[in-house]
């Protein structure tokens, strides 16, 4: 797996060995962050269930300005620490000054019940599919407090998940903004007005 634009294009990007964690397919990954690239130029990106963290360094490679990552998983924090450190040295080769990166060891529900407002412009999510449903019940909850006024968030699931995201929006006060499904996966985007 590669980053493929942006100022970290061509990048490898470690993952963990097993089934533990299941990283987002290229194709799907390019055209999510296709859909965010209005909302990326500045933003402070809160990469959520990070993995690997192939998405908040590309979302940072394309625009964004900074990122945090919240992974618990030992061993997709070894490689997300392996990659953040080769992103930002092929950063520093090209003199392109970054925020620094945020590496959160935590549980993704603990980390959003301890977030002050405010302070994110796109946070991205991607759970488990199968605790997707689960996710948007609980620890989604605390999204809509986090995110700026127009921040974005959006979450990537099973495709089994169509059925549960209106309902979210509606107890959510976030507004559907893009909806689109890539076989077994469905990148859904809502907005905070």
């Amino acid at each position: 797996m590669k980053i493929s634009a942006g100022w970290s294009k061509g990048l490898k990007i470690q993952t963990p060995a097993g089934d533990q964690v299941r990283p987002t397919r290229e194709r799907v990954r390019q055209a999510a962050i296709n859909m965010l690239q209005p909302w990326l130029p500045e933003a402070q990106v809160l990469d959520l269930f990070a993995g690997s963290g192939a998405v908040g360094i590309e979302l940072v490679s394309r625009g964004a300005s900074g990122a945090v990552f919240v992974e618990k998983s030992p061993e997709a924090l070894t490689c997300l620490e392996a990659n953040l450190h080769e992103a930002e040295a092929r950063a520093k080769k090209q003199m392109i000054s970054l925020d620094p990166w945020s590496l959160v060891a935590k549980d993704v529900q603990i980390f959003l019940g301890a977030c002050g407002p405010e302070l994110y412009d796109l946070v991205w999510a991607d759970p488990p599919y199968e605790r997707a449903e689960s996710f948007l019940g609980n620890g989604a909850v605390d999204i809509p407090k986090i995110l700026v006024s127009g921040g974005i968030f959006a979450l990537e699931c099973g495709i089994e998940a169509l059925k549960f995201t209106a309902a979210w929006e509606n107890a959510s006060g976030l507004k559907l903004i893009k909806q689109r499904d890539y076989g077994v996966t469905l990148i859904t985007i809502w907005q905070k007005i």
